[in-house]
């Protein structure tokens, strides 16, 4: 178990790191919004709604469940779909254009009413569609894995809660140290819109080399 868990733990992870934007929004959503923690939590709740039901309907199936060959041509895959991603960042350019635009439709989910901000949660998730395709690695060790229903339930939400915190860190940090959050949150939030660029770039080029090391390992 504690073997399938490291490996789930860095599917999670790659896909958080596939949408850091969601840290972005919810940071705003806690400094435009009258109801902040609501707020946000609905937002979060959108995701992780879709990403729960995605991952029970998966496992559910049965399709996870595959071949030793198999399993390492999805993590092969995802190594490239990663490579592809951090590739682009590469030779793409970064423009005060761009960075408006991603400011702008930030901020406009920011201020929405509750039941938008819901809807805005699931629909950031299939935007950063790659944050889900990334997530099905982490399903099929699960599937492949022959654990009871309790450990397959607590491994899926495990790699759910590393995959989600880019949506629920900001709320929590609000909650937890209210004094200093919105100093601390904005400053992620420029961090992370500043570096949008080059946070592609690694992310892509790091977790796509391991990712087809992993499968190739397997097939080779």
């Amino acid at each position: 178990m504690g073997s399938l868990l490291v490996q789930v733990a860095i599917y999670g992870l790659a896909a958080a790191f596939a949408a850091p934007i969601a840290a972005v929004v919810s940071a705003l959503i806690l400094g435009v919004s009258q109801r902040p923690v609501v707020s946000a939590w609905t937002f979060v709740a959108g995701a992780a709604l879709l990403d729960i039901g995605f991952s029970a309907v998966m496992l559910a199936s049965g399709l996870l469940d595959v071949s030793s060959d198999a399993s390492a041509w999805i993590d092969a895959g995802l190594g490239v779909l990663f490579l592809v991603m951090g590739i682009f960042a590469v030779f793409s350019s970064e423009t005060p254009e761009k960075d408006e635009a991603r400011r702008a439709r930030a901020n406009k989910i920011a201020s929405s009413n509750l039941s938008a901000l819901f809807l805005a949660g699931i629909a950031v998730q299939i935007i950063n569609i790659d944050a889900i395709a990334v997530f099905t690695g982490a399903l099929k060790d699960i599937a492949r894995a022959d654990l009871s229903t309790a450990g397959t339930v607590f491994a899926t939400a495990f790699g759910l809660a590393i995959m989600l915190s880019v949506y629920y860190v900001p709320p929590v940090i609000y909650s937890l140290v209210p004094a200093k959050a919105s100093t601390w949150l904005h400053a992620m939030s420029e961090w992370i819109l500043a570096n949008s660029r080059s946070l592609e770039i690694y992310v892509g080029i790091g977790f796509g080399l391991y990712f087809i090391a992993k499968g190739l390992v397997v097939l080779v």
